[in-house]
């Protein structure tokens, strides 16, 4: 990812962190869209979740600036998600990715066609990573 692309997907991250609800708006939507999706968070501690996934997102988009920063932690995200733990399929990762794209629609008021795209871009060397792994 160029850095310009870098400054813009940091502050649009911001922009959805500084307001309220972006995390409970992600997970709304996201527990909405499937059955299977549903059923695999049943019984997780959503407070926890919630940190978690500010904490991945953020993870995610240093991987996409720089595949060699936090490729550890990325690893273990993976191996967290994998056919022998939490056995999030391939597939629902294309779920995740529309998913975490529509919240971005909601929460950041200068969201753009534009901003859609970075956050895309940022988002897929880390879950091609973790598809990898699956």
């Amino acid at each position: 990812m160029i850095s310009e692309d870098s400054s813009a997907i940091v502050a649009t991250y911001r922009r959805c962190m500084s307001g309220e609800g972006f995390i409970d708006t992600f997970y709304q939507l996201f527990l909405a869209s499937s059955d299977e999706v549903r059923i695999k968070f049943q019984f997780t501690d959503m407070v926890h979740q919630k940190l978690v996934l500010r904490e991945s997102l953020l993870v995610l988009i240093l991987f996409s600036e720089n595949q060699d920063r936090n490729h550890a932690e990325l690893l273990q995200l993976a191996e967290r998600h994998d056919r022998n733990h939490a056995e999030i399929a391939p597939h629902l990762y294309e779920l995740w990715l529309d998913t975490l794209c529509s919240a971005v629609a909601q929460h950041d008021p200068e969201f753009t066609p534009h901003v859609e795209q970075l956050w895309r871009r940022a988002m897929q060397p880390g879950i091609d990573l973790m598809i990898s792994k699956y």
